[in-house]
This record gives C-alpha cells, sequence and structure tokens, in this order.
C-alpha cells in the first residue's frame, strides 16, 4: 500500500507522490528491464501508425502527432498513478479535436487548445475534482464512441475514395450545411464522380488486411504491418508516381513529409481571444480525456491488483498533454488498445511505456524519410477501421435495453454527435441528459449492517470494520444511479477488505437500479470471487432482475446467487444466508443478548 500505512510504516516523500516514477526506479530489476522493454517496443509499433492517422484526422502534420505521442507515453507513466496506462492520442479525443479545428480560424490553435487542457487538469487534480467524472454516464459514453465511430469512418471516405478536399461538393443546391457526419457523407456521395481506383484499392486493401491480421492474434501489431505491407506494394507498383496525373496516389509527403528532426520545444503563440473562444472545449475534451484514462487505469489497476490513485492519474493526464503542446503536439489520453497490448505483452512496471515513448522516436528518426512514402488512403483504411470497432453493437444493445433513461441518455447523445458541428457540446447534451435524469431521483444509498440474533431475527447493528463473521448481511436502500456506482463499489469492496468474505445485499428498499450500478455490483461479485468468497443478492425485485439479465451481470453475479422478492417477509434473505453459509461451509452462530427486531 502507499502512502501512510498501519504499524508505523514510513510516509512517501512528496517527490515520491508527485513523481511516482521514483518509486518504481528505487526497486528496480534487470529481470523486469527486459520485459518492460520487450512491452516498450510492442505497444510502439501500434502507437506509430495510430499517432499518424489521428494527427490526420485532427488536422495537425504527422511529426507532430508522433512526437507529440512519444511525449506523453513517457510524462504520463513519470506521473500518472497507473503502471502500464499508455497515454497518446486516441480516437475520441482526436474526433473532438477535428470537430473543433473546423471551427477555428488559425491552425496552431489545435496546440494552444492541448496547453489550455493541460492547464484545466493540472488545476482539476489540485482542486481534486476527480469525483466529477462520475456525471458522465456508462450510456453517454457508449453513444458518444458510437457517434465518434461513424463520424471517423465518414470523415476518411474521402481519402479512402481518393477524393481530394478541391474534388468535393461543399454545397448542397446552393446551401452550405454545417459539418457534421451526416451532411459531410451527403458531400462524399454528391462527389463519386471523381473517384481513385488507385486510392480505393490501397485503401480497402489495408483495411482487409488488418482486420485478417488481427484474427491470427492480437498481439500482432496489425495497423503498422499492413501500412508497412500495402506502403511497399504501392511504391513498387509506381501507384504514387507524378506521371500518373490525376490517377495519382496521394502520399504522406504531399501533405507534411517526416523529417530526421526532433522537434523544437516553444510555447504556443497566445492571443486574448484564444481564452474566451477555447475555455469550452478545453473543459469538456479535458474531462473526456479523464474519464478515459481513469477507467482503462481502474480496470489494468483492478487486473495486476494494484492501488489506483485518481488524482495522481489526473496529474499524469496533465502533463502529458502540457508536454505534448511544448513539443506541436495535441491533446492526449489513456489508450486502451494499446495498454491492453502493453500489459498482455508483458509488461512489468510504468517504465515499460517510457521504453515506448523512447522506442518511437528512435523508429521515427530512422525511418522518416521511408514514412513519407505511406498512402493517405493506407491510413485512412485504419482509421475506417479504427471507426467500425468503436461502434460496439453489444454494448449499445444492452444499453438500449436496460431501462428508458439508459436509452433516453445513449440516444441524446448519438444523435448529438451525428448532427452538431461541435463534438464538446454532443458530449455536454449526453451528460445534461444524464444529469437531469439523476436530479428527478432521490439522492444516493444507504448501506445498513443486518445481524442475526439467537432466535433468528435479522436486527441492524452498526456498520463497522473489522468484521468477525466472514458471512454478512447488509441492507442496501436508496437509488441506485450512475453517479452512485463509483462509491457503492468502494463501500462494498471495503466490507470485503474489512474481513468479510461473503456479502449478502438486501435490495428490496434499492430502486432504479441502471447499466452502470449494475456494472458495478458484476465488479465486486467478481471482486469477490477472486478473494474466494461471492456477493449474493436478495429481495431483488422482477425489474431490478430483469437489468442484471439485459445488462449482463447475471453471469458475473451468478443466477443461483440471486434470491428474486418473495411474499414471505425476509424469506429471500434468509434463502441467501443459507446459501452464503454452506459456501462459506460455517456454522449458525453462537446465541448473542436479544436486540430490537426489524421488520421485514
Amino acid at each position: 500500500m502507499n502512502g501512510e500505512e498501519t504499524g508505523g510504516a514510513p510516509r512517501e516523500s512528496a517527490l515520491v507522490r508527485l513523481f511516482p516514477l521514483a518509486r518504481t526506479l528505487r526497486g528496480y530489476r534487470a529481470g523486469a528491464a527486459r520485459h518492460d522493454l520487450i512491452a516498450g517496443l510492442t505497444v510502439a509499433l501500434f502507437t506509430i501508425p495510430q499517432a499518424m492517422a489521428y494527427a490526420i484526422i485532427a488536422g495537425i502534420p504527422p511529426a507532430a502527432g508522433i512526437f507529440g505521442a512519444a511525449v506523453a507515453s513517457i510524462l504520463g507513466a513519470a506521473f500518472g498513478s497507473s503502471e502500464f496506462l499508455v497515454n497518446g492520442p486516441t480516437n475520441a479525443l482526436s474526433v473532438m479535436l477535428a470537430a473543433t479545428a473546423a471551427l477555428m480560424t488559425r491552425s496552431d490553435r489545435i496546440v494552444v487548445l492541448t496547453l489550455m487542457i493541460g492547464a484545466v487538469q493540472l488545476a482539476a487534480a489540485a482542486l481534486r475534482l476527480g469525483r466529477f467524472t462520475r456525471l458522465v454516464s456508462q450510456p453517454v459514453l457508449t453513444g458518444f464512441t458510437a457517434g465518434a465511430g461513424v463520424y471517423i469512418a465518414v470523415n476518411q471516405l474521402p481519402p479512402l475514395l481518393g477524393l481530394s478536399r478541391a474534388t468535393l461538393v461543399t454545397s448542397l443546391g446552393g446551401w452550405s450545411p454545417p459539418h457534421d457526419a451526416v451532411f459531410d457523407l451527403a458531400r462524399t456521395a454528391m462527389s463519386l464522380g471523381h473517384l481513385n481506383p488507385a486510392a480505393i484499392l490501397v485503401g480497402i486493401g489495408t483495411l482487409a488486411l488488418i482486420r485478417a491480421l488481427q484474427k491470427v492474434g492480437r498481439r500482432l501489431p496489425a495497423p503498422f504491418i499492413a501500412i508497412v505491407t500495402v506502403s511497399i506494394a504501392a511504391h513498387y507498383l509506381g501507384l504514387g508516381d507524378a506521371a500518373r496525373g490525376e490517377g495519382k496516389l496521394r502520399l504522406l509527403q504531399d501533405i507534411a513529409p517526416l523529417t530526421h528532426r526532433l522537434p523544437a520545444f516553444a510555447w504556443p503563440r497566445f492571443v486574448a481571444a484564444d481564452f474566451t473562444e477555447l475555455a469550452a472545449p478545453a473543459i469538456t475534451i479535458g474531462l473526456l480525456g479523464l474519464i478515459e484514462a481513469i477507467a482503462i487505469g481502474k480496470h489494468l489497476a483492478a487486473k495486476a491488483g494494484h492501488t489506483f490513485d485518481v488524482s495522481q492519474q489526473i496529474v499524469g493526464e496533465a502533463a502529458c498533454n502540457l508536454g505534448a503542446a511544448l513539443v506541436g503536439g495535441f491533446a492526449s489520453s489513456g489508450s486502451f488498445t494499446r495498454s491492453t497490448v502493453n500489459h498482455e505483452a508483458g509488461a512489468v512496471t510504468r517504465l515499460s511505456c517510457i521504453f515506448s515513448g523512447f522506442a518511437v522516436i528512435a523508429i521515427m528518426l530512422l525511418a522518416a524519410p521511408a514514412a513519407n512514402h505511406i498512402p493517405l488512403a493506407a491510413l485512412a483504411g485504419t482509421l475506417v477501421h479504427v471507426g467500425i470497432k468503436l461502434v460496439d453493437v453489444s454494448k449499445l444493445k444492452q444499453a438500449m435495453a436496460t431501462t428508458t433513461a439508459d436509452r433516453i441518455a445513449l440516444l441524446a447523445t448519438l444523435v448529438a454527435v451525428l448532427l452538431l458541428e461541435d463534438l464538446s457540446h454532443a458530449l455536454l447534451a449526453g451528460v445534461a441528459v444524464s444529469i437531469a435524469q439523476a436530479l428527478g431521483r432521490a439522492e444516493g444509498f444507504e448501506l445498513i449492517h443486518l445481524r442475526e440474533t439467537a432466535d433468528g431475527h435479522l436486527v441492524e447493528a452498526p456498520l463497522v470494520a473489522p468484521y468477525t463473521d466472514e458471512v454478512l448481511v447488509v441492507d442496501l436502500q436508496g437509488e441506485l444511479f450512475f453517479a452512485a456506482a463509483d462509491v457503492l463499489e468502494l463501500r462494498l469492496r471495503e466490507i470485503l477488505a474489512g474481513g468479510a468474505r461473503f456479502i449478502v445485499l438486501r435490495v428490496r428498499q434499492a430502486y432504479n437500479l441502471d447499466a452502470t450500478c449494475a456494472q458495478a455490483l458484476g465488479n465486486v461479485a467478481r471482486h469477490a470471487r477472486a478473494r474466494g468468497g461471492a456477493l449474493i443478492l436478495s429481495g431483488v425485485r422482477d425489474g431490478m432482475y430483469g437489468t442484471l439479465e439485459r445488462a449482463g451481470i447475471l453471469d458475473a453475479i451468478g443466477a443461483e446467487s440471486v434470491f428474486r422478492i418473495a411474499d414471505e417477509p425476509m424469506r429471500a434473505t434468509r434463502d441467501a444466508l443459507a446459501r452464503a453459509r454452506s459456501l462459506a461451509g460455517q456454522a449458525r452462530p453462537q446465541p448473542q443478548p436479544r436486540s430490537r427486531s426489524r421488520s421485514a
């Protein structure tokens, strides 16, 4: 455990708390270095094509995207809480940046915006505002992510089809519509008379090769292999030769050639209007970046059995964006794909992320001239693949099948992403819908310990650790909506950490369970099982049972550990308690003094 511990353990210095890399270096071993180096190099091969592709989405030079990704990976690992989280450009942030950039008058304002995002996140860390990331519910994130996937795919159709900006239709019947996913698709459809067969062949070939390689093995850097393979083939076939005229394949060197030079550190140029005009997108994009990073960091920490400090991770995200801005890069956050690859490739410590950042720089300095021959259609094929993956049909079905509130939040966010030019407004629309729903419900919940007396009654008792009985009956009362999910999961985990292995959770007086709180119960059930225990639900109403079933949580808890409401008061809870004791292999508790009995 980090920080001050019971039993007189020394308190960590301020330097170690601010700079967690110092803690890692203090006990670093040569055996870990080999694993971290291998994982870092593997992640670098995923990072390079993604950074170039996301830079194109955001409208900045690919070189800036690559070096910004390297700096973000290094600084995020040095200052963040997670041992395995790989920071850098992500699809969701790139989409929001692209939508914001389309409304800008100066191209360098993306860098200014990135610096402001870092400043906003640093202020959030200082004020310990991490709890506000809970305001974005799971259905809102699902709707936003799916909409972002459609946006990316539509945005990359022109380069995939070989359509240049000059050949794209700009108006529809004399009207200049907004630049959103729906109208951008209409513009592309009306420009199909200028298709480039070479670009279509390369783009679709890249997309097909990536999907084929991913079926071979998840650890393969499929985008890297596909882009290198297709680029070599296109070069030897002469598809990018100027002699082909209008049928020439557009290459990376045609928009922003890569060089051997390292980026120079430079402070972005501010004007007074930047602070007022970019404040809203800085806050919104910064919030989304924190939500991404914190969610992935928590997932990886739980998987590895590590602690996770939300406030420290916010410091890491702020460092990423401040550093990326100083090398001309753009906003970064935790990448689920690259972080998962890092963990599965055998990473042991946060140094794997730092090695990855330096590997990206080294590879690009060595391969810069060759990388200039990458076809833009190949990068477009990579991004269309990313967009398709973001539309998670199973998650959409789950959210649509749970509650009316979840359906409304998901659809409102999805439609806003497709119809609004500024995607920060789309995310805020989804958050506003969720908050409006939450305000219509009661505030919070309560956990009450139910202790069994000698005559078999269940009575209220203080819920105070440590617990002498490894089977604990807890009455959960109140509203179970998304904003309460993190606190509920934390409280139940604390009970397990306090000595109980089996929790019988009575939910007869708990109401309006949504997908986010259902997921929290599933997480607790998996955590309890990993500790040799179980989470058992009693007094489950039909509506709550349906939500658990449609959200896919019954498998995590186990249908045999869900006791539905019965006509006889407390019957379901007694049956659940009997099952818990059977699992624990323990006898009925010894007689205790009588207390005031609780009615069912």
